[in-house]
């Protein structure tokens, strides 16, 4: 039986999506139909209909003239997410920090504790993505508001955390090994789980606030490369 031509647009549509987020297609790389195809062996249609949906999400831009092209990076937009995600995700905190219950609390420190024992890089010396560390620290600031009565809320956190890993990905080098993220993520499950609500929250902000003085370094040079 043939593949529905929903479920061929959907796999489409995930395996862009996913080399978008793991860097694998870079900011301002052309997105020809027949590579895409190649890429994620589907034909033309449905391969269409998944980069109008990456379109909608705001990571593809379709171009006059040049078709698809993966969204460009900026210092602008990078501010606007860092802000975006500073007020959204600290009003998720302090929701879930009110509405908690042990099983977030426990859920909380397993995900920490996941998180802290893997490299975040493959390679001691010089740095090397390791996705398995990607999915532990995404799923440990799922685990912080996961009890915010609000699924408005915490499904725009997880967008915005979507276009944020873009950004991440282009401090790494920078960051790594200068950046003792763990110490920070230790810090913010501490403040989360004593309830020290308005420590929890300012934590929270540092740590992405941080993350965007790094990311600014590699958007200047690339904005300012002939």
């Amino acid at each position: 039986m043939n593949e529905a031509p929903a479920t061929i647009s959907s796999a489409a549509y995930a395996s862009l999506r996913r080399d978008i987020l793991g860097g694998a297609l870079t900011p301002g790389q052309k997105l020809r139909i027949e590579e895409a195809c190649a890429r994620t062996g589907a034909t033309s249609t449905p391969v269409r209909e998944a980069l109008n949906q990456l379109v909608m999400e705001g990571f593809v831009e379709r171009r006059e003239q040049r078709g698809f092209i993966v969204a460009e990076v900026s210092e602008a937009e990078l501010q606007e997410l860092t802000d975006a995600r500073c007020w959204v995700e600290e009003t998720a905190l302090r929701q879930a920090i009110a509405h908690r219950t042990q099983a977030w609390e426990d859920a909380i420190a397993v995900a920490f504790h996941r998180l802290a024992r893997i490299k975040r890089s493959m390679d001691d010396d010089v740095f090397t993505n390791n996705p398995e560390w990607e999915t532990a620290h995404n799923n440990f600031h799922q685990a912080l508001i996961a009890t915010c009565p609000s699924r408005f809320i915490t499904d725009f956190c997880r967008r915005l955390a979507d276009h944020a890993a873009r950004y991440r990905r282009l401090a790494m080098s920078t960051a790594f090994p200068r950046r003792d993220v763990t110490a920070e993520h230790r810090a913010l499950m501490e403040a989360t789980l004593d309830g020290r609500t308005e420590d929890a929250a300012a934590a929270l902000v540092a740590h992405y606030r941080l993350t965007a003085q790094f990311v600014r370094g590699p958007i200047s040079t690339e904005d300012t490369t002939p």
